[in-house]
């Protein structure tokens, strides 16, 4: 009995697989080099500095290079130093709701850094955008700019030192 041959171009799926592999984990491999090549935010946390509690913020690739936040007038009691650095971007994801698709939303939730929390992190892309509330005041970090409590301040502010005074209702004086 003889056996037919079979029609199927074993050589030619088995090509078409290995180009399709290949291609995945350039693209994969690619797109993650992009998200990460710019670096996290790396920002220290003082509790003991002499001018008040104060934060330290850098980011290589952006040029930021100990740019200083010194929060006057506010109690370092209680207060830790420390540092963190911004590159997980799961650390303040939540699971999905289990409602309808229709009413579903992404939720994040707080956590904790010296000084306060972190409300909202997008690290897709880093250095991405970070939102903390620090003693009071609203600090968000973007490659662009810095605001805090929603007024820009460039990064190329002299000295790279933002003192804030103590938050006081009705007000949100900045001075640099």
């Amino acid at each position: 009995m003889k056996r037919e041959q079979s029609n199927i171009p074993w050589r030619f799926l088995g090509g078409f697989f290995g180009v399709t592999l290949l291609l995945y984990f350039v693209g994969f491999y690619g797109v993650e080099h992009l998200r990460e090549r710019k670096g996290p935010w790396r920002v220290e946390f003082d509790a003991a500095a002499t001018s008040g509690p104060t934060t330290i913020i850098h980011h290589r690739s952006l040029g930021i290079d100990g740019f200083r936040i010194v929060f006057e007038g506010a109690s370092s009691g209680g207060l830790k130093s420390g540092v963190v650095v911004f590159d997980n971007p799961k650390l303040n994801a939540q699971s999905m709701d289990t409602a309808p698709e229709s009413s579903q939303e992404l939720k994040q939730r707080s956590f904790v850094v010296p000084f306060g929390e972190c409300i909202y992190q997008d690290l897709m892309f880093l250095p991405g955008v970070v939102t903390m509330n620090l003693l009071g005041h609203e600090i968000e970090l973007m490659p662009r700019t810095l605001v805090i409590d929603k007024k820009e301040i460039p990064w190329s502010t002299p000295a790279g030192e933002i003192a804030i005074p103590p938050p006081i209702k009705g007000t949100d004086a900045i001075s640099n």
